[in-house]
């Protein structure tokens, strides 16, 4: 066997040498320029991390071993690297991705609302020709009442349990409601006669108001509004019909059964919506449940005293808000005899300019979101939003004032109605309180429901106290409750705590 020679002592302690004052050289040399290369290679996780470990996971998972940065940067390992890395370059985190716009739309729908409001009033003038004798008014305005403040407090509860993703029950609870708002009105249109001497037509005619009013509001929740077409069918064509035919005596009676059949069709629509097929989920979980001989759960009340609660204030301004509406058309006219024909005149683009209103609700959303995202200033965004909410307000003005200037022709040259300059200033009023209709849904819109109710209320006792002034009183009272509401609107709707949401 031929033994081998180890290197000579004086070779090998030269090398070791060598390496040795390579290593001390590279130690105190500058980090190669290469590593800034390497920051813009990675900037994109550099500038959003907030650890050094973040910007080492990514070299390692990029193939950067302890070896190659050693033998590439002069470095020990990664996690060197990484830190040298995170001090040179600054934090600029990455803006999260956009969140999609729950606030988009469609045009057409707040549009199709706006007809569905403004449509019944057809069957308003037609019905007034064949209304008569005494109670007619009282009955109207019980039943009006009545059926704004009970569907916008069943409203509030359906849309409540939408919003929580419980469909089913949302229906349930609707059906419901629907069943005890129709006592309601059966009790209110049986107190009204038992009070004001009634005749038969006009009885039926008040129980059909509100029976449509709460059947219509079941299916806007449900978000059936090709329904609520088709049961508003048969009352609008036929009150169409009769009043362009000039209200001829042969057809009263089939207006009538047009009318009648209305409401009729909408309850009947409402239930079967609201009916619908049952959850098969809930259906699933409870058959395996009983398979397994798992003890039932008591079942959860359809209705919590918590949610009448909440419900209050809304059914409360829909009795207000239409006390506003109607308590021009209940005074009447000093010296007249009959509905006033600036209240008429003004009633059918007030109620088409909820169409608009809702739109405007929208659009009022979208901007403030999309300010909240790109202001960083609370002053800025309060300033913003505030110039939103007046430019909301002007958009919904231009609107109602161009549905009641078509409306006024419209019926002028159809021979319908012929308004006088001298109802200029009742629709003025009647303009101020659609304004405060819509500040006051804006302010609903943002959790503020208690002060429009007040509010509302507030102007409405003035007027009913102050009634003498009529007219002016009106406008002095109605314009005052806009100032109010535009006043508390600018201070509410100006922090950014009420957009977070």
């Amino acid at each position: 066997m031929t033994a081998q020679t180890p290197p000579a002592p004086a070779e090998h302690n030269g090398d070791g040498g060598k390496q040795r004052r390579l290593a001390v050289v590279q130690d105190e040399a500058p980090k190669p320029r290469d590593v800034e290369d390497l920051c813009e290679q990675f900037v994109t996780v550099c500038e959003s991390a907030v650890h050094p470990l973040q910007i080492a996971s990514a070299l390692e998972f990029d193939g950067w071993s302890d070896q190659a940065v050693r033998k590439r940067y002069g470095v020990s390992d990664v996690f060197t690297i990484a830190e040298e890395m995170y001090r040179r370059v600054p934090r600029r985190p990455a803006e999260p991705p956009q969140a999609p716009d729950p606030w988009r739309v469609s045009k057409l729908r707040p549009a199709v609302h706006g007809l569905l409001y403004g449509t019944p009033t057809v069957c308003f003038a037609a019905a007034s020709g064949l209304l008569a004798g005494r109670g007619t008014l009282t009955v109207l305005i019980v039943a009006l009442l009545t059926s704004w403040g009970l569907s916008q407090g069943l409203a509030y509860v359906g849309y409540v349990r939408l919003g929580r993703g419980a469909q089913a029950q949302a229906r349930r609870v609707l059906l419901a409601g629907l069943a005890a708002g129709l006592l309601g009105v059966c009790l209110a249109m049986d107190f009204v006669s038992m009070a004001v001497p009634v005749y038969r037509p006009v009885f039926l005619f008040g129980l059909g108001l509100g029976s449509y009013m709460l059947g219509a509001t079941v299916l806007l929740v449900l978000g059936a509004e090709r329904l609520l077409f088709i049961a508003l069918l048969p009352g609008v064509l036929g009150s169409v019909v009769f009043l362009i035919e000039g209200r001829p005596a042969d057809l009263e009676h089939p207006v009538q059964y047009a009318l009648a059949a209305t409401p009729v069709l909408a309850l009947a629509l409402a239930v079967a919506r609201a009916s619908g097929p049952v959850d098969r989920e809930a259906k699933k979980k409870r058959a395996i449940a009983r398979k397994s001989g798992v003890a039932k759960e008591p079942p959860a009340r359809l209705v919590e005293a918590t949610d009448l609660r909440n419900a209050l204030p809304s059914a409360g301004f829909g009795l207000v808000a239409g006390g506003l509406l109607v308590f021009p058309v209940a005074v009447g006219v000093p010296g007249h005899h009959g509905i006033s024909a600036g209240a008429v005149a003004v009633s059918l683009p007030l109620a088409l300019s909820m169409g608009a209103a809702e739109w405007m609700l929208v659009w009022f959303r979208r901007h403030t979101q999309k300010l909240l995202r790109n202001t960083h200033d609370l002053r800025m965004f309060a300033l913003g939003a505030r110039l939103m909410l007046f430019a909301a307000l002007l958009q919904y003005v231009i609107v109602t004032a161009l549905l009641a200037i078509a409306v006024d022709e419209i019926a002028d040259k159809t021979g319908l109605l012929h308004v006088h300059w001298t109802a200029l200033p009742q629709i003025a009023a009647y303009m101020a309180v659609g304004c405060s209709m819509f500040v006051s849904l804006l302010l609903q819109g943002f959790g503020s429901r208690t002060f429009p109710l007040v509010a509302c209320a507030g102007a409405l006792a003035f007027e009913v106290a102050y009634r003498s002034f009529w007219v002016f009183g009106q406008i002095v009272v109605c314009t005052s409750l806009l100032v109010v509401l535009v006043l508390y609107a600018t201070v509410v709707l100006g922090k950014a705590a009420r957009h977070a949401t």
